[in-house]
């Protein structure tokens, strides 16, 4: 491997001295809210898989960038060095890249920077941190440990992460990234090997360059080093999870291009944008340009039917806040802007009701008007106070079918600053959902220093090994699974009536369900308990094709007066064999 300059790598200490910290802070500031405000991008990942062959005769980075802004995108993130370690730009610190290695012999980050800066578009550059290729990577730091095991002559882990601040201050001096989606770094989840990564020195480098950094720099779920937090592949929060997000999501099954690839519908993917955006984040959509270049027509179809959403709806994504309510609603999402003296509550419905109604509980606001925002139709609204539940009605009068095919949106505008209690809910169908990253965990014995609730510990990505319940995979918990443990949420409802309590687990979409424990709900003074029995399965719209939502019904309960309530889930025989993921309970009411 030649080095073709190593003058990058010797001013690295130099570009580490303070340039003036408050206005780097500034800086750093404003990049993050252009990110908070831009709420949809392009996820490219395009490879090589021989180098000798590989010459992409079509590809042209001015049309991948009027494909991203006809979508409505408003940045591109390119794969420019992926776990095989190629680079996809002319990096003077290996000849192992795309200029020096294939017939093609382009510069495609060069390209696309430019192609995106035409357009005004920003770029960003994912990069990752394991390199199965370069000589002085050590394969047991690799996230994938089957692909190459042992040691290896030379290797030495100190001096390639010497190497990657080069290669990451390469990006930055010629591209001027918006910012490194860093991937790959799994090997380094061990405490002892993050200090490795030197974290706190490299996003001071990007700082300086005005360049952001997602949290899979060494897993920083708690934003404590890093600006903002990547889901898991193909997860976002059905709730509000405290910190800002991008969720990274594929069109298909795959990342990079496969002909096998069944692509998601306009309605699943506008269902992914309407759900990061009202639980505050991002959607960052994956396309995996084919052999020659070209993003694949069905690909491009969904896009510029999302971009004809878009520029009907737009205003209740772009530059918005998650909405008031923290917690899942079962109809849609909540998107909201702040202006002056009100605020604009944006309802992205995802289920019309069909009997002209629409109803919202807990704002307290006065309404001032509410409409259909894609074609401006003024909706009749009436708000009253209910004693009994304690919480502000309103009720819009709304088309019997809904205005869009996809997502239709309500645009209601209230007095104020919206706050909502937080106490769970009852939403517009009756329904009332407790997630179990929200519920109060109750473990068997007093644990020192852990949060009550799983929210507050603030893992999102990896789940958390320790005692008792714990943040897990999906947004569930783990280790709620033994005689004694509990959890419990206060709520509220409108309707009195009689309710079915089901429990919903993640699980595999072919996973044989044999769970042999117990749990039993207690509510309003009644309790029903039973086994975890299947009763169905159903696609989740927020996580991967392979993981469902399975609901097992324990019972139904009578709650006889609207207003505040308690449940508490318990476990009531240890689960021996396979634990279940737990995620909600649903109060589903029963139709007399």
């Amino acid at each position: 491997m030649k080095l073709k300059s190593l003058m990058l790598l010797g001013s690295l200490c130099a570009l580490l001295v303070p340039r003036g910290a408050i206005a780097q802070e500034d800086a750093t500031a404003k990049r993050m809210e252009w990110l908070q405000g831009a709420k949809f991008g392009m996820f490219i990942h395009f490879g090589v898989e021989n180098k000798n062959e590989f010459n992409p005769v079509d590809f042209d980075a001015g049309e991948w960038a009027r494909i991203a802004q006809q979508a409505g995108m408003k940045y591109i993130v390119l794969t420019t060095k992926h776990h095989v370690g190629f680079c996809l730009w002319d990096s003077e610190l290996t000849d192992w890249n795309v200029v020096d290695q294939t017939p093609l012999k382009r510069d495609i980050v060069k390209e696309l920077a430019a192609a995106c800066q035409a357009v005004g578009l920003e770029m960003g550059c994912y990069y990752s941190i394991a390199d199965y290729h370069h000589p002085l990577y050590e394969p047991k730091y690799q996230n994938r440990p089957n692909r190459r095991t042992g040691t290896v002559e030379g290797a030495d882990i100190k001096k390639y992460i010497d190497f990657m601040f080069g290669q990451l201050e390469e990006l930055c001096e010629l591209y001027h990234p918006c910012l490194v989606w860093f991937d790959g770094g799994s090997g380094f989840r061990n405490p002892a090997d993050k200090p490795l990564l030197r974290r706190k020195e490299l996003v001071e480098m990007l700082h300086s360059y005005g360049t952001l950094s997602n949290s899979r720099l060494g897993d920083d779920d708690q934003l404590q080093i890093v600006d903002y937090l990547s889901m898991n592949d193909n997860l976002a929060p059905a709730i509000n999870p405290g910190v800002y997000f991008e969720s990274a999501v594929t069109m298909g099954d795959s990342w990079h291009f496969s002909s096998h690839d069944d692509t998601k519908t306009t309605q699943e993917l506008l269902e992914r944008l309407v759900n990061a955006a009202g639980n505050g984040g991002n959607l960052l959509l994956n396309v995996g340009p084919n052999h020659e270049g070209v993003i694949p027509e069905d690909q491009q179809t969904r896009l510029k039917e999302m971009g004809d959403w878009l520029a009907k709806n737009g205003e209740a994504i772009y530059g918005t806040q998650a909405g008031p309510y923290p917690y899942e609603i079962s109809w849609g999402t909540i998107t909201q802007r702040k202006e002056a003296d009100r605020t604009n509550l944006y309802l992205n419905v995802l289920e019309w009701p069909k009997d002209g109604k629409f109803t919202l509980f807990g704002v307290s606001n006065p309404v001032q008007a509410a409409s259909l925002l894609a074609s401006g139709e003024t909706l009749h609204h009436e708000t009253r106070f209910d004693a009994t539940s304690g919480q502000n009605v309103i009720t819009l009068d709304i088309p019997r079918s809904a205005p869009d095919e996809h997502v239709s949106v309500i645009k209601l505008v209230v007095s104020g600053d919206v706050k909502t209690n937080d106490t769970f809910m009852q939403l517009s169908d009756g329904k009332v959902l407790l997630d179990t990253y929200n519920a109060t965990i109750h473990d068997l014995e007093y644990i020192a220093n852990k949060p009550a609730r799983a929210i507050d510990q603030k893992m999102f990505t990896v789940p958390r090994k320790g005692q008792g319940i714990m943040p897990s995979r999906g947004l569930t918990v783990s280790g709620f699974d033994t005689k004694g443990q509990a959890l419990s949420w206060d709520f509220k409802i409108y309707q009195p009536g009689t309710y079915e309590v089901m429990v919903i687990c993640h699980a595999g979409k072919d996973q044989t369900w044999n769970v042999d424990g117990q749990v039993r709900a207690s509510v309003a003074g009644q309790t029903v308990e039973n086994q975890l029995i299947e009763q169905k399965r159903v696609a989740i719209p927020t996580t991967t094709p392979n993981v469902v939502d399975l609901y097992s019904t324990l019972g139904t309960v009578q709650l006889s007066s609207a207003g505040a309530q308690t449940l508490t889930l318990e476990i009531i025989s240890d689960f021996k064999g396979n634990k279940p993921k737990f995620r909600s309970v649903m109060l589903v009411p029963v139709q007399q």
